[in-house]
């Protein structure tokens, strides 16, 4: 193989359209997108070069005999020793030769590797691309089957805000009703209610009451000490 019709045919047309392929099918793109890069990437695998050869038959053969060749150059290059009588510039030959051959085997290897991942992931997306049309078509079905209309974004946006509406406002009522609880047994437990009573404090709890009875009539009667006394032994005796 010469240097123009062999690596630099290699290198400039069938190393880039892999390279560039690949990368754009393992793209996160929308699924419409995905079919469209797809679609391209069928038409350059299968496009027709000679009778039933396609493209990337020829792209496998083109970039499998460098390969082939340059692994076998590399390893008898490898094998060959240095004689340590040369001179520093027939040294340098000799490895710059030693390095091109290593250098041609790996372009060759990436090309070819790259053709063979390209065919491979091709394959793949375009079997996941069906796959998912599929379980689309299936889930229009059954939701046709249940009477539920298909969501759209917006609809599933409005949904969502929804549910999170609705949870902040009960959570909202929930918060508002342990504080109103929270109050009620605060003024329970001051006004003295929920507390158990001894018997004894019962009955100061009784004289107390009838001594401010007292005092409390006292100062409503206004008849004077007379009826207010009759009014006092009347409460007294009660």
């Amino acid at each position: 193989m010469s240097s123009f019709t062999g690596w630099r045919v290699l290198v400039n047309f069938l190393l880039p359209p892999p390279m560039l392929l690949t990368f754009l099918l393992v793209l996160p793109f929308p699924r419409n997108v995905r079919k469209g890069i797809l679609l391209f990437t069928s038409k350059v695998l299968n496009f027709p070069v000679l009778g039933g050869i396609k493209f990337v038959h020829m792209a496998l053969i083109l970039s499998g005999v460098p390969l082939a060749d340059s692994g076998f150059r590399t390893f008898r290059s490898a094998q060959e020793a240095l004689d340590h009588e040369l001179t520093p510039n027939q040294r340098i030959s000799v490895l710059a030769k030693k390095w091109r051959e290593e250098r041609n085997f790996w372009i060759a290897a990436m090309a070819f590797t790259l053709w063979c991942l390209l065919t491979v992931l091709y394959a793949q997306v375009g079997h996941a691309l069906r796959v998912a049309d599929s379980l689309d078509r299936v889930q229009a079905e059954l939701n046709e089957v249940k009477g539920v209309k298909p969501a759209t974004p917006a609809t599933t946006k409005m949904s969502n805000m929804a549910g999170n509406a609705a949870s902040n406002v009960a959570g909202a009522a929930s918060n508002v009703a342990d504080a109103a609880g929270n109050a009620a047994n605060t003024v329970a437990e001051r006004l003295g209610f929920g507390k158990k009573v001894d018997a004894g404090d019962e009955q100061c709890a009784v004289g107390d009451r009838g001594n401010a009875t007292e005092s409390f009539e006292a100062d409503l009667t206004p008849a004077g000490p007379t009826v207010g006394g009759a009014r006092r032994r009347v409460v007294g005796k009660a």
